[in-house]
């Protein structure tokens, strides 16, 4: 009988040393599970931040696109040299992009109703007479009046320009009254144009850039600020791409819309000279593409095949700034809304040259 106790006791006290141990190192192995684990899942999560997949190429669904037409120029245009001052030197900034968004510009067709609604326009801001035809696509309309005025219309994509004599009427400039607030000159001029469903959604959102103008010998001049301007000049750009990328046109004093307005005349007839150069774009037709080097670009404007839109006042162009944005025509239809790199720099100076990848450009495959 006594062995058989001692056998019992010796069994389970053998029993609850395994049990010991069994709880002991189960423990270390589970913590250790778990202390690996989220150091597995830490490791992973920091590989992918820093090793992130790359993303897919650029779509180029457009296929080849036709490169950009700049405006003709002359060498009398463009500087005879460049050099380049950034703040980085002699150097050019390297932008986070590889690729740029590209959007479709439907083509304005004839209509067989072009006619009926370029005269509707017409009528809505005040010409009621039959227009002189100028040519199978423009049509001119003149009235005389307080301002004698006269309006100018590609009866096809309905772009136009509003001229008045504004400059010749000395009540309008001598003392007689201010230029408007910025904000009620961005106001009237969106109203101006919503009334012949002229202010799509991508101007109406825009907030409008200003400029205080002075007249001087028939001829405007910068003015320092509302209290000397005797217009105020307002462009409208469509709203810019991604919340960053701006639009630039063949002239960088000017937005694809530009008025001038007077201070004296009241409401919309403050409106004294109109240029609408707005087309459409599908911006749910977007294709992106590789994009070339800022120095690349640099290369591009040196060798003439650029766009200077403001010389400067000097034979050398000092390069100061580099930008990224899109370029619009006033001149042709374009058939994309393509980027463009963006020189600026001393006197004024402002240089274009096309972004995109020139394997995909027509004139540089």
């Amino acid at each position: 009988m006594a062995s058989r106790s001692n056998s019992s006791t010796f069994n389970l006290t053998a029993a609850t040393r395994l049990g010991r141990l069994f709880v002991k190192y189960g423990s270390i192995v589970l913590v250790t599970l778990m202390v690996g684990r989220m150091t597995l899942n830490a490791f992973v999560a920091y590989w992918k931040a820093t090793h992130p997949a790359p993303p897919p190429p650029p779509t180029v669904g457009f296929g080849v696109l036709p490169s950009i037409k700049f405006p003709a120029q002359t060498e009398f245009d463009r500087p005879k040299s460049y050099k380049l001052e950034t703040g980085l030197g002699s150097n050019l900034p390297e932008f986070d992009l590889d690729r740029a968004k590209v959007f479709l510009m439907p083509k304005s067709v004839p209509s067989l109703l072009a006619d009926k609604e370029v005269k509707a326009i017409a009528a809505t801001y005040g010409f009621i007479f039959e227009p002189e035809t100028l040519n199978n696509r423009t049509y001119r309309w003149t009235k005389t009046g307080q301002l004698n005025a006269s309006l100018e219309i590609d009866i096809q994509n309905k772009t136009f320009h509003y001229r008045t004599n504004y400059l010749s009427k000395p009540e309008l400039i001598v003392g007689t009254g201010k230029a408007p607030e910025e904000y009620e000159a961005v106001r009237r001029l969106k109203s101006f144009l919503d009334r012949t469903d002229l202010l799509p959604e991508d101007l109406a959102t825009s907030s409008g850039e200003i400029h205080f103008l002075k007249s001087l010998g028939g001829e405007l001049e910068e003015a320092f600020s509302l209290s000397d301007a005797d217009f105020i000049q307002i462009n409208l750009d469509r709203t810019v791409i991604d919340e960053k990328y701006e639009m630039y046109s063949p002239d960088p004093k000017k937005g694809v819309v530009t008025a001038i307005m007077s201070g004296v005349l009241s409401g919309q007839e403050s409106i004294v000279d109109l240029e609408y150069h707005y087309r459409p774009v599908d911006y749910t037709q977007v294709e992106t593409y590789p994009i070339r080097s800022a120095r690349s670009a640099f290369q591009v404007l040196q060798s003439g095949k650029g766009y200077v839109a403001k010389k400067g006042k000097t034979d050398e162009a000092v390069v100061r700034e580099v930008a990224f944005g899109y370029f619009e025509d006033w001149a042709t239809e374009q058939e994309y809304l393509q980027p463009i790199y963006i020189f600026t720099g001393d006197n004024g100076f402002v240089g274009y040259a096309p972004a995109v990848d020139p394997k995909y450009l027509t004139n540089e495959n």
